[in-house]
């Protein structure tokens, strides 16, 4: 029998409206009945590969549709250009502060359409409907939008969250395996951090998961929805240390995604093997339990094979310093004490990231 949806609620950024996150199947043929705009009409943003769950979102919002945009859903086409583009079929159609963008798509649609959104005529409402593991679990949630800038990851960007987020395990149906099981590791990450008990549950089942079983891959999906919902709320805009949490693996991760061009891993493989190295740091100044992180890194090689990343010392660093958490200090990094229990240390200098990067593996 098919679970109902359900809702999360997550205090926005501005303390002036509110995210509904709603979670379950058939969630994108109810979407007229769940997105909002105050106008009621919406301008649909999304890349050729989310086409179908676009068409059932249209389908959904007939009549009420301003535009249709096409985006480039890869990494390297997250720039100021893409939102110039959007910006452009935006007005194109008449815009209006009332209406709202849908953003139809993997993390970076929703990146790239939630910034646009945040900019355009000083603000306009947005939804977002994830089509991929890693938006579902991750990148849609919590109001981060922005574009990437030469110098580095995420640059360019703005706290506006989604008034509705619409997660629907169908609609990352047709998900090649790689996209499929990369975005996995957003999910897994939000458990190593804060829930214990959602890791060990997610670890037994994970053939059930990576067969995309549907109960098995919603009850994780739900999980790390939730546990990202509850984080954003108690810290929307980062400044108590709280949100930080959900960098774990992210430090180096950017660092290894700008090296490699953003074209030779995509952003969980990336997460993948930046938190192999925050493991080897958590050992040192976390006692994290060997016991613990075996088992971090056995499920890291189940979501795997991962491509090797770029292990230049002088290339990583130089991402590593434009980061924006950098300091002089160093680079802030989110660290395990055990399973379920992530900290945030304030500063740890590039050459021990460097050190870490040299030896990470999943073995």
């Amino acid at each position: 029998m098919r679970r109902e949806p359900e809702q999360l609620v997550v205090t926005a950024a501005s303390r002036a409206a509110l995210t509904r996150i709603w979670i379950g199947p058939g969630l994108l043929d109810a979407a007229g009945e769940r997105l909002f705009s105050p106008s009621g009409r919406f301008l649909i943003v999304s890349p050729p590969a989310a086409a179908a769950a676009r068409d059932r979102i249209a389908r959904a919002l007939a009549g009420r549709i301003l535009a249709n945009v096409a985006l480039d859903d890869r990494e390297e086409a997250k720039t100021l250009a893409a939102v110039s583009r959007i910006a452009d079929a935006a007005f194109a159609a008449g815009l209006r502060r009332d209406d709202a963008i849908v953003a139809v798509g993997g993390g970076v649609t929703s990146d790239v359409a939630g910034f646009a959104a945040s900019v355009l005529l000083r603000g306009v409402a947005w939804n977002a409907v994830p089509t991929t593991t890693g938006a579902m679990c991750d990148a849609a949630i919590g109001g981060k939008t922005g574009v990437d800038h030469a110098a580095g990851k995420n640059l360019i960007g703005a706290f506006h969250p989604p008034r509705a987020v619409l997660i629907d395990p169908e609609a990352a149906a047709g998900l090649p395996d790689r996209d499929f099981r990369a975005g996995l590791v957003e999910a897994f990450k939000a458990a190593w951090v804060a829930d214990a008990g959602l890791a060990s549950r997610a670890a037994a089942s994970i053939d059930r998961i990576l067969a995309r079983e549907e109960q098995a891959l919603l009850s994780l999906i739900a999980g790390a929805a939730r546990i990202k919902a509850e984080i954003v709320a108690s810290d929307p805009r980062e400044e108590n240390g709280r949100r930080r949490l959900l960098n774990f693996g992210h430090t180096l991760g950017h660092a290894l995604e700008a090296a490699g061009g953003y074209r030779d891993l995509r952003h969980g493989e990336a997460v993948a093997w930046g938190i192999a190295a925050a493991l080897e740091i958590s050992a040192r100044r976390s006692r994290l339990p060997k016991s613990d992180a075996d088992a971090v890194r056995g499920t890291l090689a189940r979501l795997g094979p991962f491509p090797e990343p770029v292990r230049d010392a002088a290339r990583l660093e130089a991402y590593l310093q434009r980061d924006k958490k950098a300091s002089a200090a160093g680079t802030s990094a989110v660290l395990l004490e055990g399973i379920g229990r992530g900290r945030v240390e304030e500063a740890v200098p590039a050459s021990e990231w460097l050190s870490a990067a040299a030896i990470m593996s999943f073995k």
